[in-house]
């Protein structure tokens, strides 16, 4: 069942929010992310775009050991370069990191239970390829969740003009994951208010 909370209570909400998130907003939020990827004991999970932060992948893979990995995806060496050396220095053993393309994340046919992709799609350049190759890394009902932002107040501008910004609007994302073969079973928004008009919102989608 999609989940949608936004409304005038929203924006009374964001007003009072705009600042860096504290710990425990980022805490909620890691919440709401692990529990639309539905980790547990040995399952594997793939994080495409995880950027230089790896707080995510690194509780991800505390979540999911023993038994279970998290495999890492960047397109710039430098990226997975700086990864393995940040994931070296937690001592975490199950998170891999792998090199892919802008249009292939180079993960296994279905090896994955479940793929995350936070704040990262709006950057896709070609993302009929990617989601394409996503669906196949999936396991049979594997789980795609995705984290975007968007602007109340432009929500209903044109996709380019909403990349300019790098922001995505969930119907938008949901028309082209559903085009792509996905099944969205679940919108939650927000999960959290970066700004007065800045919303972050979770999609949690399944392969058909």
């Amino acid at each position: 069942m999609l989940k949608g909370l936004a409304s005038i209570g929203l924006l009374m909400i964001a007003t009072l929010h705009a600042q860096q998130p504290s710990e425990a907003e980022l805490n909620k939020l890691a919440a709401y992310m692990d529990k639309a990827l539905g980790l547990h004991q040995g399952i594997s999970v793939a994080d495409v775009g995880t950027g230089l932060a790896v707080r995510h992948p690194i509780r991800i893979a505390r979540e999911v050991a023993p038994g279970g990995k998290v495999v890492c995806v960047e397109v710039r060496q430098s990226a997975v370069d700086s990864i393995r050396q940040a994931v070296d220095a937690q001592h975490v053993s199950n998170v891999g990191v792998v090199l892919g393309k802008d249009d292939d994340p180079g993960l296994a046919p279905r090896a994955f239970d479940a793929i995350l992709l936070s704040n990262v799609y709006h950057e896709f350049t070609q993302p009929e390829p990617m989601l394409r190759h996503i669906r196949e890394a999936l396991k049979p009902d594997g789980r795609l969740v995705i984290l975007e932002n968007y602007s109340v107040a432009g929500r209903s501008d044109s996709p380019a003009d909403q990349a300019k910004r790098h922001d995505m609007a969930p119907e938008t994302l949901e028309r082209e994951i559903a085009a792509a073969g996905f099944v969205v079973k679940e919108r939650i928004e927000p999960v959290l208010v970066s700004s007065p008009d800045r919303l972050r919102y979770l999609v949690r989608a399944q392969t058909r």
